[in-house]
């Protein structure tokens, strides 16, 4: 019988990286990156995606 395994853990470097692929290609913008991060992992915590984009260095992210 196949069971289902359970999905592995994305990482932090994981989340950050696709952060900033999608930052960089300009389709994004920083307001919203952070709700489409949560549909692209939902199995992450919303409190971790937040973390998450404040670790990001990126000159495209006005502060």
């Amino acid at each position: 019988m196949d069971q289902e395994q359970p999905p592995e853990p994305v990482s932090d470097e994981a989340i950050r990286a696709y952060m900033q692929r999608q930052i960089r290609s300009g389709r994004v913008k920083a307001a919203v990156l952070v709700v489409q991060n949560q549909q692209a992992f939902p199995e992450v915590a919303a409190e971790r995606i937040v973390r998450c984009f404040n670790e990001l260095e990126s000159p495209y992210l006005k502060r």
